[in-house]
């Protein structure tokens, strides 16, 4: 049975790449969307054969033909918006990050238990058949104990004066918050939970109140190293991986699922290397989402690691305003 999509916040992200991938996915149907301005709803509705469109929340969660919601509006709304989702029994995929802080997605996770429906975070990485071998390279032991892993998600990427990301307040923070975010969740995807974290930024380049640039240090609970560097103002480069241990290294990069990928396994005195096609990350997760409603596969993520990816997130942030490691 088809997943019928409402989509919430159906500009940026939504537009480009979440309603394109749901009309791509098997098993899944674009039935309504929501904008603030009915005459770019219709417009959006038409060019991506959304069924039905509106101008409130309200309106599109009373539809009783949308099944499930994928919310793409600002951070600081996500709460709001998750929970009163849930209240109209709708299963919903957020983007990430999940929330402004742990509070609100525990009453997010919260609400979505009371209410019966499933929720999702959109952390793509997970979806990408590089990231998988990766993971199940670690945890076959093929390379041995893990000793260090470097994560690089590097862009030039301008924000106008005005956007809501350049808020605070409203973004929850700068780069962390958003490239950040699939970083720091990759980690956790292959390598587990974290025991300590820090982090440190910078705000020169661009000179905005949020961080433009970050490193992040993690001590992983299995005894390795973990960095992750992101930016907003670091052009033609790529996202990158590298996984160092005692027995080999596995080197990833352009894991966006904009192109094509580059997978360089070295295991004592053997190489192996794999270049694959590019990977729609949205249509795979719609695709993803659906067989989890159809009770056909487990979700990948959850819930509560949204609530861990921002646990991690607010605790690195912590660091770089005490200038020390922050026990998780």
């Amino acid at each position: 049975m088809a997943t019928r999509w409402g989509v919430i916040g159906a500009s940026g992200v939504a537009n480009r790449r979440a309603m394109p991938a749901i009309n791509l996915a098997e098993g899944n149907e674009l039935q309504a969307l929501m904008v603030r301005d009915l005459d770019r709803a219709k417009k959006l509705a038409d060019e991506h054969h959304a069924k039905s469109y509106y101008n409130s929340i309200e309106a599109i969660l009373s539809d009783p033909d949308v099944d499930a919601v994928y919310i793409a509006t600002p951070v600081y709304l996500h709460c709001e918006h998750v929970i009163q989702s849930a209240e109209h029994g709708k299963h919903i995929l957020c983007e990430k990050p999940m929330a402004m802080s742990i509070e609100e997605c525990k009453r997010m996770i919260d609400a979505c238990k009371a209410n019966n429906v499933q929720l999702q975070i959109c952390f793509l990485l997970r979806f990408h058949p590089c990231f998988q071998e990766v993971k199940n390279i670690i945890s076959n032991g093929e390379i041995g104990e893990i000793v260090e892993t470097r994560v690089s998600l590097l862009k030039a990427y301008e924000i106008e004066e005005g956007k809501w990301r350049r808020e605070p307040t409203q973004s929850g923070g700068g780069v962390l918050m958003d490239m950040g975010a699939h970083g720091i969740d990759l980690i956790s995807y292959i390598l587990g939970d974290t025991s300590e974290i820090a982090m440190m930024a910078g705000f020169h380049i661009k000179n905005w109140e949020i961080e433009e640039t970050a490193t992040v240090l993690m001590k992983m609970k299995n005894g390795s190293n973990a960095v992750i560097d992101v930016s907003f103002v670091v052009p033609h480069s790529e996202t990158t991986i590298e996984v160092y241990g005692t027995k080999g290294t596995i080197i990833a990069y352009n894991g966006q699922g904009y192109q094509e990928y580059y997978l360089k396994i070295c295991i004592d005195n053997n190489i192996r290397e794999e270049h694959k096609p590019s990977e729609n990350l949205y249509k795979n997760l719609f695709v993803h989402y659906n067989r989890c409603l159809e009770g056909e596969d487990e979700p990948i993520a959850y819930g509560f690691a949204g609530l861990n990816n921002i646990n991690l997130i607010n605790s690195a942030y912590k660091s770089l305003a005490t200038k020390n490691f922050i026990a998780i």
